[in-house]
């Protein structure tokens, strides 16, 4: 009877053992799990941000390139009206 009982003992406390072991392996995974997602969302946020700096910068660029060629047309435009009301 003593037998059966510390045989018995020996298998609850190993199944505790094991049943603890994998939620504690289950719970590392699922840490594992998040910090590898929170990782991709931090990179992709980052990209887009860049992005998006990129984009902007392109197009502010443009925007002034545009505005200094339509002063020089002006410009261009003023000074052949200039010279115009020179020669009459």
């Amino acid at each position: 009877i003593i037998i059966v009982i510390v045989i018995i003992i020996i298998i609850i406390i190993t199944i505790t053992i094991i049943i603890i072991i994998m939620i504690n392996i289950i719970i590392i995974i699922i840490i594992i799990i998040i910090i590898i997602v929170i990782i991709i969302i931090i990179i992709i946020i980052i990209t887009i941000t860049i992005i998006i700096i990129i984009i902007t910068i392109i197009i502010s660029i443009t925007i002034i390139i545009i505005i200094i060629i339509i002063i020089i047309i002006i410009i261009i435009i003023i000074i052949i009206i200039i010279n115009r009301d020179d020669t009459l």
